[in-house]
Formats: C-alpha cells, sequence, structure tokens
C-alpha cells in the first residue's frame, strides 16, 4: 500500500490543479497504476470496462465487473471495490451513478477520451447531460511518466531477465531448428524467471522486414539475419520490451557492418539522453546518426518510454515538445532496413534519465549474435 499512497496524493493534487470535480480512469495501464490490480480482459475484452474514480475531496473508487470483483477485492488497495452486472448494466452507466454518489452535481468531470469508447462516452453524456467533460489524457500520462524508485527498479529486472533469456536461447539453439522452437525456449525460460510473455515478435532472413511479425514454422538457415521484440510482464505488473537482432553461424561483411552502423546510431542516442532537453533532440540525434554513416532513416518514432504500459508517453518522434526530466525511463529503439538485402536490424534498450544524465537499465549488445551452425 505504501507505493500507491503517493500516487494517489499526486493524482489528487492533479485533480485539484485542473479545478474538476472528479476523474474517471478508464484506460488498462492507468487502472493498473492507481489502483494495484492488473485485469487482464481490459485489453483483451475492452468492452469489459473498469474505472478508477477519484474525486476533488479526495475520496477513491475502483469499479470493476462483477466477474472480476474477487481480484479486485484482493489485489487493490482501494477499499471501494463497486461491481456491475455483465449485460445487465453498460459500465459508463454504472460509473456514472457511483459518480453522483460520490460527488453530488458534479460539473466539470476529467475523462480519458483516447482509452474510452465512442458508445461509452455516449451513455456518460446521456447519464451526465449537465457535465462539461474534460480530457485528461495528458495530467495521467504525465502522472505515470516519472518513476518511483521501486518502478525502477521492476523494470530493470524485467529487462535484464529479458536479456538473458534472449540470449541464452540464440546461443544455445540447435542446427536445424525453427523459429518457434528458438522462440519457445527463450518464452520458457522468461516464464521460469517470473515473467509472463506479453509481446511475441521473432523473424528470420526475409521476414526480418516484417516489423511485427510473429514466429513461425521457417527453419533457420546458415547465413540467416534473426530480429526479434519479446517482452514479458513482471508480477508487479512492470513490462519488458527489448529487441536484437542475430545471425546463423558468421555474419558477412554486409551484415556485421550494417549491426555496427546501428549500434553507433542507438549509442550516439543514449549518450544524449540528459535532463532539460526535448524528447525530439533525441530522435535528431538518431536521424543525423544515420545520415552521417549514410544509411535509410525512415522511422517515425526511435524509441518510448514504458512501465505499466508497453508505450507511454512520450514517444520519442520529432513533434514531440516534453522535456526529459529524471525519473523518466526511455526505450531507443533504432531500426535499419536493408532492403536490397531484404533484411531488418533491431535494437532496443532500456535508459533511465538522471539528474545529471543518464544509466542504462539493460545492456546493449555490440555485436550480433550469433547462433551455432
Amino acid at each position: 500500500m505504501a507505493t500507491f499512497i503517493p500516487r494517489l496524493a499526486k493524482a489528487q493534487q492533479k485533480v485539484a490543479a485542473s479545478n474538476l470535480d472528479a476523474v474517471l480512469i478508464s484506460s488498462p495501464a492507468a487502472t493498473t497504476y492507481l489502483s494495484g490490480c492488473y485485469l487482464l480482459t481490459q485489453t483483451v475484452i475492452p468492452e469489459r470496462e473498469a474505472y478508477v474514480l477519484i474525486t476533488r475531496e479526495g475520496s477513491i473508487s475502483y469499479l470493476v465487473c462483477n466477474i472480476e470483483e474477487k481480484m479486485a477485492r484482493e489485489d487493490s488497495w482501494i477499499e471501494d471495490v463497486q461491481t456491475y452486472v455483465e449485460f445487465k448494466e453498460a459500465p459508463a452507466t454504472a460509473v456514472a451513478k457511483l459518480l453522483q454518489q460520490k460527488c453530488p452535481n458534479p460539473r466539470r468531470i476529467g475523462l480519458e477520451p483516447r482509452a474510452l469508447s465512442a458508445h461509452s462516452y455516449q451513455l456518460l453524456q446521456q447519464a451526465l447531460p449537465h457535465c462539461e467533460f474534460v480530457s485528461w489524457d495528458q495530467p495521467i500520462a504525465e502522472l505515470m511518466m516519472i518513476k518511483e524508485p521501486d518502478e525502477i527498479a521492476a523494470l530493470e529486472t524485467a529487462g535484464r531477465v529479458t536479456l538473458a533469456a534472449i540470449t541464452k536461447a540464440l546461443t544455445e539453439a540447435m542446427p536445424g531448428s525453427s523459429e518457434r522452437t528458438v522462440f519457445t525456449a527463450m518464452m520458457t525460460d522468461m516464464m521460469t524467471q517470473g515473467l509472463l510473455p506479453m509481446f511475441n515478435v521473432f523473424t528470420s532472413g526475409p521476414n526480418t522486414l516484417l516489423v511485427h511479425g510473429e514466429p513461425g514454422s521457417r527453419i533457420l538457415q546458415p547465413g540467416d539475419l534473426i530480429r526479434l521484440d519479446v517482452g514479458g510482464r513482471w508480477p508487479s505488473h512492470y513490462l519488458s520490451d527489448m529487441a536484437r537482432t542475430a545471425v546463423v553461424g558468421p555474419p558477412s561483411s554486409a551484415q556485421a557492418s550494417n549491426y555496427q552502423k546501428l549500434f553507433q546510431a542507438q549509442r550516439e542516442t543514449i549518450e544524449a539522453v540528459r535532463p532539460g532537453i526535448p524528447v525530439s533532440e533525441l530522435y535528431q540525434v538518431c536521424a543525423q546518426s544515420y545520415a552521417r554513416q549514410q544509411i535509410p532513416f525512415t522511422m517515425p518514432h526511435i524509441g518510448h518510454s514504458m512501465g505499466i504500459g508497453l508505450h507511454e508517453y512520450p514517444l520519442i518522434h520529432p513533434g514531440e515538445t516534453a522535456v526529459l526530466q529524471p525519473g523518466m525511463v526511455l526505450n531507443i529503439e533504432p531500426f535499419l532496413a536493408d532492403t536490397s538485402r531484404g533484411e531488418g536490424y533491431h535494437v532496443e534498450d532500456l535508459v533511465l534519465v538522471t539528474e545529471s544524465g543518464y544509466r542504462l537499465l539493460t545492456t546493449p549488445t555490440p555485436e550480433l549474435i550469433q547462433l551455432p551452425v
């Protein structure tokens, strides 16, 4: 509970600063962040909504489908757990009733338009016709952006476990293995260490240009490039997300050269991390490294923040005006597409913004990982 009390206090301060009567938090990552309870169905069954309600007076409630009540009461620190019956009452209607109980005559309500369906928004408007609805996407994103020490520790541990599983599965792969065989060994090792698989990209040969290709039955051949982007969920609900590139047997000179250029671009971008600079500057540093090395640069973003959500605010793109602050955790992930050879290269590592610069939470891999032939 000690972890969540400061989060609520910060959220309450933001509610008061926004001059709102209450906020309705509905996105899976943010409700988990505030409640301490991870509900899988929020992601895989979006219609089964859950809400965290915070009023300006400081009360906090957690509304879930009655199917999820047991988990909510066991996992959440929020004492006021309310439920609705699926198909009997729409969750948005139920939360509107709860809001009126906790905050009579509300006038200005914050919510997350990016997470809320158009149908649920219409139901809220019908149930609360006198309310003004204000976007609270940005305030909750900013609240989650600065990580506490326990969050940083969870992200670092999850990242290092993922890297160890990747390295072990690739370097111990048997000749004649398929993509799925190597991937399964990797996921098994991650799960043994406590991570539940969440992000499963694994491609080889001509499929490495597929940004989000999944592992198949293709047999790995000598000289094949392998590109993967995988991650899992730690028991504390924080995620890992890591990309690596490997080769079956010794790399060709072109493969080694491409990888070194990609690694150089990632290193220059990481070394530019320091508090006080715009996030967009990291994007420009990466783009300039590509230009200097005369390799094609086509990425709309080169990384993102991460926590309970996979892509948290901010993403590292050319229009992002947010400024780096101590406590932010960023995944730096440049991608190189060599279309002439039909190969894609990818690296991704986790970086903490510190008071004076940065600290690596995962260790970059300076050479292509080699699988035995």
